[in-house]
């Protein structure tokens, strides 16, 4: 039997319900990436990624009890290192990394909350709007005009054609791990999945077109919009989002501020696609039509 040098181990305090396949199906993850807060598992075209507490969690996420100074880069994982299960509660991360979780507890959702709405809470809308006026002063200008004005009329007119084209030219275009045009997609994709008439599987032409386009993204980015579509984002993407529908405007000014605190661009991207959808949705209803 292979002998293992376990030099490093980490303790799991929260996990996604995805985390749990690996334990009851014994399904074969490897490393994907490695950074210093991050590390993302991967096997076919599902992800999973193991973050630090304070980073929170998510569907497809596990946080372990590190200090915010911890760097993964320190545990000796490498890409394409095999993820396995030796027990019911325990991951192994190539030789020298164990992940426990037998006291790790479920995460949940807060978009799990949110049911029947109706209106869009105008001083909330406003919060968001200021906070992503305080990142781009030209804000009212960058979305009045090019790309995003095109995926505005083709939504409204229904005009799959033209909404992916439009989308041929931002998914997959701009700066980061997730590109930026990705992360608004994204933005965009959740808050209309709130919205959506219960029981209504089929997409409609935003689904539709975005699934169609996904192949002109990295699978890591192109995975976490699936996600978005589905109605699942990372704990502080689904937070503002759920503060900005339901909260008192501190806690949406709260949970916006730590949203675009987020990478170089992915928060505000993200948050910028909130608040499309959003202000369309209240001025053409767009999340909660049939098409």
């Amino acid at each position: 039997m292979e002998m293992y040098e376990q030099s490093f181990y980490l303790a799991a305090v929260n996990h996604g319900r995805e985390f749990e396949l690996i334990f009851k199906h014994r399904d074969t993850f490897r490393v994907h990436s490695v950074f210093t807060h991050a590390i993302n598992l991967v096997a076919g075209s599902e992800f999973l990624t193991v973050l630090p507490l304070a980073r929170g969690c998510g569907r497809d996420a596990a946080t372990v009890a590190v200090s915010g100074d911890f760097s993964f880069l320190t545990l000796g994982v490498s890409i394409d290192d095999t993820v396995i299960a030796p027990t019911s509660s325990s991951l192994r991360l190539g030789k020298k990394a164990v992940i426990d979780f037998s006291d790790s507890r479920r995460w949940s959702s807060p978009l799990e909350a949110v049911n029947c709405l109706h209106l869009i809470k105008e001083e909330n809308l406003a919060v968001l709007e200021q906070a992503l006026t305080s990142k781009h002063r030209d804000l009212a200008f960058h979305v009045s005009g090019g790309i995003i004005e095109e995926i505005r009329t083709s939504l409204l007119e229904n005009d799959a054609k033209g909404l992916d084209s439009a989308l041929a030219g931002i998914i997959g275009f701009g700066p980061g791990l997730t590109p930026s045009g990705d992360d608004l997609v994204l933005g965009m994709s959740l808050t209309r999945s709130v919205f959506r008439v219960p029981g209504r599987d089929r997409d409609g032409i935003w689904e539709a077109c975005v699934r169609k386009n996904l192949g002109r993204t990295s699978d890591l980015s192109a995975f976490f919009i699936k996600r978005a579509l589905e109605g699942c984002a990372h704990e502080t993407v689904e937070r503002a989002l759920f503060c900005v529908l339901t909260g008192k405007p501190g806690e949406a000014r709260d949970a916006v501020a730590r949203l675009l605190s987020v990478g170089a661009t992915s928060g505000y991207d993200i948050g910028l696609g909130i608040y499309l959808a959003l202000d369309w949705q209240r001025r053409y209803g767009w999340c909660s039509r049939g098409w």
